[in-house]
């Protein structure tokens, strides 16, 4: 390895054929009922990252050199690289039986594939935050090397078991991965990514700990960006049986996402400094991406920033012909740093989001690391309380009211999208987003006595209601309006235009429409099997 202080031993090629082998023989010797109709399993491998060394004698420094994350993602890559040429031989095995291995795998039965990655690992901890949150993601080197497989039919990629929503020394992956290893599995049915590493801003109270944890803005952006990028690389490459795809940019939060919404968000769609900066021509590159990836699909459920550019519209000449289920859950805030929700009298600080420049926003920006250290450490000093420092947040969620003019065309393009002309094949489709009431300690004294806001039983209580909108199609041999049901609240509803759309879908009026009240819950429901 390239540093004294990277502790790293992929293992082999043979020894994860080994393990997979292993556990195909006891599955073989206790297989479950109805094997005729099922796989075998999924194969599971844990993708580790390499120690890091901390010794006394020679610490690592603050900020993680970037020849030290070229290690630790050659490291990863090879790992990837060794799992895919041991199922391949695990393949080679099936087909090929021998006295040793008779009915290893039966000629009908396929592979499931499951990628977990570990946390970042220290023999000893550092003390500074700026080696917790990392921000260079890793990548499979040469994905077109990898083989194909061809029994692969579904992959499912996310962090390991251990690891929960807290993005402390999680490695994010590139968000065009797992679309690279997709392109290498010529039978593939589902790509299922409940967690990419998409991460927003953590609202500690901390001012050093607020700077340490940044989300920086210029990596963030350019790797949307190599989204749409893979995307487009990987469609020609993708297999026609792929009809159903999970792609969760982020891991729901059952209490909100718990970012500080007064602060401004960046702009991720302007332009960027690269040579092909209008290669989007002002539009979201994941929304593109998506919406390019839909068109392929029969089932597609998100969890992303999205723009309206996600939805065809009739001059982009696409349509989701195939899609059957559709379930899109966007953040209340675009990809270009402005907000789809004011507070409930109208609050809507930094109406736009902050451009993004070279200078500021790639690491390490303007920071003085001293400067951020001290201030860390008179933090320590002043700072009591039965929680720690990383454990105490200060967010300021308030956004429950829709802005029109910002929510409009997202449902109106949400709508027009649903068209049967566009989606013949459709069943349902839903349109939603949590929103939240935590607000900080000011804004809860301004609402003091108010009926404008959530129903709390005590000032500090998260509350959180789903907003949104289904539509369920016609069924086979009905009356061939369909229905769609809205959940916004008993005193808002949408323009004109976008009422009109929705009615075009269920018969011209508003029979088949249906306005339910928002349900006020103190954490949304989560299933997590998603993760097991």
């Amino acid at each position: 390895m390239a540093s004294q202080h990277i502790l790293a031993a992929p293992p082999s090629k043979d020894a994860i054929l080994n393990s997979l082998i292993e556990i195909v023989r006891v599955y073989n010797a206790h297989p479950p009922p109805g094997r005729d109709t099922i796989v075998f399993g999924a194969c599971e491998f844990n993708a580790e990252m390499p120690l890091l060394l901390n010794p006394p004698s020679s610490r690592l420094a603050c900020r993680e050199p970037p020849a030290e994350f070229e290690a630790v993602n050659a490291h990863f890559s090879a790992q990837v690289h060794a799992f895919f040429n041991a199922l391949h031989d695990l393949e080679d095995m099936a087909d090929k039986p021998s006295s040793n291995d008779l009915d290893l795998c039966r000629p009908d039965e396929c592979l499931r594939p499951v990628i977990r990655i570990s946390n970042q690992s220290f023999d000893i901890y550092p003390r500074c935050y700026h080696r917790t949150f990392h921000t260079r993601r890793l990548t499979v080197q040469n994905p077109d090397s990898l083989p194909l497989l061809n029994r692969v039919t579904h992959l499912r990629i996310l962090p390991d078991r251990a690891n929960s929503s807290d993005p402390a020394h999680r490695r994010p992956l590139s968000l065009r991965t797992p679309l690279d290893l997709a392109t290498r599995l010529p039978q593939l049915r589902e790509l299922d990514c409940p967690m990419l590493g998409e991460r927003l801003p953590i609202a500690f109270k901390s001012k050093a700990l607020r700077i340490i944890s940044r989300v920086w803005a210029g990596p963030w952006r350019d790797d949307r960006a190599e989204f749409a990028r893979g995307v487009r690389h990987a469609m020609p490459l993708l297999s026609s049986s792929l009809t159903k795809a999970r792609l969760w940019f982020w891991k729901p939060n059952a209490y909100g996402d718990g970012i500080d919404q007064a602060a401004q968000m960046p702009d991720l769609v302007g332009s960027s400094p690269s040579p092909s900066a209008n290669e989007f021509e002002g539009m979201d590159p994941v929304s593109l991406g998506l919406r390019d990836l839909g068109s392929r699909l029969e089932e597609l459920d998100i969890c992303a920033l999205i723009a309206p550019d996600l939805f065809p519209s009739g001059g982009d000449g696409l349509s989701w012909s195939h899609m059957r289920h559709l379930k899109v859950e966007f953040h209340p805030c675009a990809p270009d740093g402005r907000w789809y929700f004011s507070g409930p009298r109208g609050e809507n600080p930094y109406a736009t989001g902050f451009a993004i420049t070279r200078e500021e926003h790639y690491p390490p920006g303007q920071e003085d690391d001293d400067e951020t250290h001290k201030l860390m450490s008179d933090e320590e000093d002043e700072y009591w309380g039965d929680e720690g420092m990383y454990d105490t947040r200060q967010p300021d969620m308030f956004r429950t009211l829709p802005i029109a003019e910002r929510i409009n065309p997202l449902l109106l393009a949400f709508a027009s999208s649903l068209q049967r002309q566009k989606m013949p094949s459709l069943q349902d489709a839903e349109l939603f987003t949590w929103l939240t009431w935590r607000p900080s300690m000011e804004r809860v004294e301004e609402y003091e006595g108010s009926d404008e806001v959530p129903p709390t039983s005590d000032e500090e209580e998260t509350v959180m209601f789903r907003w949104g909108v289904r539509y369920k199609a016609p069924a086979v041999g009905g009356d061939g309006k369909g229905k769609v049901t809205w959940q916004v609240g008993e005193d808002w509803r949408p323009d004109a235009e976008t009422i009109k759309a929705f009615e075009d879908l269920v018969g011209g009026d508003g029979e088949n429409m249906q306005w339910k009240a928002v349900e006020f819950l103190e954490r949304r429901k989560q299933d997590l099997s998603v993760y097991i």
